[in-house]
């Protein structure tokens, strides 16, 4: 009697696995990405080079992904941070100067146009320009320490005493250009700096205390 071997399951379904070598085709088979580059000209080191390189690119694709992710929430942090200093700045760019008369004796007023007071308004700086020429000193009284203002109630005007500018004998004081500086306290507790009618500048630190108080008129 012939006893016939036992048959896999697998062979049952597959008759071809019954044939001698199939688990080599099997092992084959697992391998055919490898396989496919070789019949397309490849060797299998260069097919483990290629699938190296495709290794790199998915890894340069993730970086450049987190890159990009990086560069948005910066991006927005700094629009988000930018419109809360423009925020912070809107009463600080309502005190406004003007020339309120000419050399020989300069003076200089602010004028608050916001709704809110604004104190410890001081001068701290002036300079001149006409043309290419520009002031040597300025002074108050004899001195170009800094010199206080005091508080601008919403709507009201401040003028400095009359202010002192030395100039090159070519320049024409009165056709000149004047930039004062200013350093100032808003309702909001933020100290300020600003020259001329530029954008204010926001003092993180508080300003030495002047002992000039503004003289009465």
């Amino acid at each position: 009697m012939t006893i016939c071997p036992e048959q896999s399951p697998e062979s049952q379904d597959n008759p071809d696995a019954r044939l001698p070598g199939y688990a080599g085709i099997a092992d084959r088979r697992l391998m055919i990405s490898s396989a496919t580059l070789v019949d397309l000209g490849f060797t299998v080191v260069e097919a483990d080079v290629l699938a190296a390189w495709g290794q790199v690119a998915g890894a340069m694709a993730t970086v450049a992904a987190v890159v990009v992710a990086f560069w948005i929430a910066l991006r927005d942090s700094r629009h988000r941070d930018a419109e809360r200093r423009d925020s912070e700045s809107a009463h600080a760019r309502l005190l406004s100067a003007a020339r309120a008369e000419n050399p020989p004796a300069l003076r200089i007023s602010y004028t608050n146009f916001g709704a809110f007071p604004i104190t410890s308004v001081r001068l701290t700086a002036l300079y001149g320009r006409c043309g290419d020429i520009k002031t040597t000193t300025w002074h108050i009284d004899g001195t170009a320490a800094p010199y206080v203002l005091g508080a601008v109630a919403p709507g009201k005007t401040v003028t400095t005493p009359p202010i002192t500018v030395t100039w090159p004998e070519e320049a024409d004081p009165v056709a000149a250009l004047y930039y004062p500086t200013i350093v100032f306290h808003d309702a909001n507790g933020r100290w300020w700096e600003r020259t001329a009618h530029e954008q204010p500048k926001r003092l993180l630190e508080t300003p030495p205390l002047i002992a000039r108080l503004p003289t009465a008129e």
